[in-house]
């Protein structure tokens, strides 16, 4: 039996060819015009040294009453708390078990932190949350404050008899004479004019209304619980530091690398490992360096191409296993430039937009600008090479512009019969009594409420009757591409949405009878 054989496997520049010879396909250029004729390909290993430096930070919180949750390491004051947080910090800064937790949590990261650069690891089982109270400073512990009103007495001269327990007969107003007995004394006051306060039975004074008598009211700094808690948090962790040796990289892998961005190597364009530095030899007396807590190593494959699109050379670099590509022209700009050329023509209104539709990357914009999606980033996730940002721009535009002529004719047609049709909806509804009809009973908002709704309805109506129009015109013309619900009307909308505006004012001024809210504003 024969002996099967492998197939081999695919090299980074082949692919990198057959991803660029796809974008080619279609659009004006013969996919085998483009060519490697000369290529380097290489595996590369990348080293990355992490180094880390003890953090702490705090997060302080104050709040009224004795101290809230679990796990709280209480102190006896607010002093106390200070130095327990600087005691924590100088422990955790002495103690290098921090350093072998901070590797831990690395390690179990994503790509075992692979292009962290100054990046907060924080340490759970470090931390801790201290907290203190005292009585509270302002009310002393008494949960009370004096009443600023009433002065701590509990009580406020009575403001109908000034403090004097009588006020004016209330039966005969101070005359002394009984009203409804002229020359006879008032029953009430006896003739005296006076008569027993209502209000503070003769007491002269009564309860403070801001404390009730209580001579006091309840602290708002303590809510009345007569303490304080302050309470912190000391988050402690390590802040990473990253770096990368650049020496002896090639340009395009820098390239390369600036554009895939070296925290993401690890997401599959680099297979990463790490490994802990030699340990440092004790007995040596020389003084060292700052030592790294993990040396990583990040593989990949690179490639240099030499390459030739349709007689125009380039030299394009070819990054990891994802194959990133830069140092790519924009070979697309001049192979699409009779069909731009037709797109803007068709954009002035001089030319069919079907005849700039015979390059695939016209049709593919179409399809985007048809959807709503217009911008650039969008085309890039189709076409992410070969494309200037400039010729992307004017694409696009004149892809705007072409559509808007392409149904001008249905949507001044449209338009016209939605603008006549509410003009003679108004001129019904006004002059011919219907409104005032309808609105007679009620009340003026009301009636301002239901001619409101009759011009939003006339617009509403006519602002959908005109978007399904123009859909149903691009649809026809193009019945293989799906078109967003809602579509561009243009300044033919808004004149129409003017027109309708303007029939209401009209015709609502003109009316025999005034609509009953017109008539309340000019009234006032």
């Amino acid at each position: 039996m024969a002996e099967q054989t492998q197939p081999p496997l695919q090299t980074l520049s082949s692919r990198a060819l057959a991803r660029l010879q796809k974008i080619a396909d279609g659009n004006g250029l013969d996919p085998k015009s483009l060519a490697v004729f000369e290529t380097q390909e290489q595996i590369v290993a990348l080293k990355g040294i992490m180094e880390v430096s003890p953090l702490c930070e705090t997060e302080n919180v104050s709040y009224p009453g004795s101290v809230r949750g679990k796990d709280r390491r209480s102190v006896e004051s607010f002093a106390a708390l200070q130095e327990a947080i600087l005691k924590h910090r100088q422990e955790f800064r002495e103690n290098p078990d921090w350093v072998a937790a901070t590797v831990k949590e690395l390690k179990s990261s994503q790509n075992q932190g692979w292009g962290l650069h100054s990046a907060k690891v924080t340490l759970p089982e470090k931390s801790a949350v201290y907290a203190a109270t005292e009585v509270c400073p302002r009310c002393r512990g008494q949960k009370m404050l004096v009443c600023e009103q009433c002065l701590g007495k509990g009580f406020v001269v009575c403001a109908q008899c000034q403090g004097q327990g009588r006020e004016l007969c209330y039966n005969c107003q101070g005359r002394g004479e009984d009203p409804h007995q002229p020359g006879q004394a008032c029953p009430i006051c006896n003739g005296t004019r006076l008569a027993p306060c209502r209000f503070c039975q003769m007491q002269g004074h009564v309860a403070c209304p801001a404390c009730n008598g209580n001579r006091g009211t309840p602290c708002p700094s303590c809510q009345a619980s007569g303490a304080m808690t302050q309470e912190v948090k000391v988050i402690c962790g390590a802040e990473t530091h990253f770096t990368l040796s650049h020496e002896n990289l090639p340009s395009g892998l820098r390239r390369g690398l600036d554009r895939i961005g070296i925290e993401n190597l690890g997401k599959g364009h680099a297979d990463i490992v790490s490994s802990d530095p030699p340990k440092e030899n004790k007995e040596d007396p020389t003084p060292k360096e700052k030592i790294p807590v993990l040396l990583y190593t990040a593989t990949l494959p690179y490639a240099e191409m030499k390459m030739d699109f349709g007689g125009k050379k380039a030299l394009v670099s070819a990054v990891g296993k994802r194959c990133a590509l830069s140092g790519v022209p924009n070979f697309l700009d001049l192979s699409l430039k009779p069909w731009r050329d037709k797109l803007h023509s068709a954009a002035l209104g001089q030319a069919p937009l079907e005849n700039a539709l015979g390059a695939r990357a016209m049709k593919d914009i179409l399809s985007l600008t048809a959807t709503g999606k217009e911008s650039e980033r969008d085309v890039r996730k189709l076409y992410p090479f070969g494309l200037s940002q400039e010729a992307i721009g004017a694409i696009l535009g004149d892809m705007r512009l072409a559509l808007k002529k392409t149904t001008l004719k249905t949507r001044a047609i449209a338009a016209s019969l939605c603008g006549g049709f509410c003009i003679a909806f108004f001129y019904f509804f006004f002059m011919k009594g219907i409104e005032a009809q309808a609105t007679s009973g009620l009340d003026y908002r009301a009636a301002f409420g239901l001619d409101l709704a009759a011009l939003a309805g006339a617009l509403g109506a006519s602002w959908g009757i005109l978007n399904f129009s123009t859909r149903l015109a691009l649809k026809s013309r193009f019945p293989q591409m799906p078109f967003a619900l809602k579509q561009m009307i243009g300044k033919t909308g808004l004149g129409m949405a003017a027109e309708i505006i303007a029939a209401f004012i009209l015709f609502l001024l003109l009316a025999p009878a005034k609509p009953l809210w017109l008539a309340r504003i000019f009234v006032g």
